[in-house]
């Protein structure tokens, strides 16, 4: 029994993490769009791709790996 209690604060520990993670790559994510806004207003087209790639492929694109993960 004290094994599956001490398993129970472990999940619970990991679901807080989990959740303060989840929080945080949302605040990363509307960084990202925030200066892709910034960089195309401003002209600068590079920068703007730099953020937008960043954006799709290492934000958007790992959450649609773990989606996809999920699935299976």
């Amino acid at each position: 029994m004290d094994d599956v209690l001490r398993r129970v604060e472990e999940l619970e520990t990991l679901i807080v993490e989990l959740e303060e993670l989840d929080r945080r790559r949302v605040e990363l994510g509307d960084r990202l769009v925030d200066l892709e806004h910034f960089f195309r207003r401003s002209g600068c087209p590079e920068l703007s791709q730099q953020a937008l790639d960043a954006f799709v492929v290492t934000y958007a694109g790992r959450v649609l790996e773990l989606a996809d993960g999920m699935r299976s």
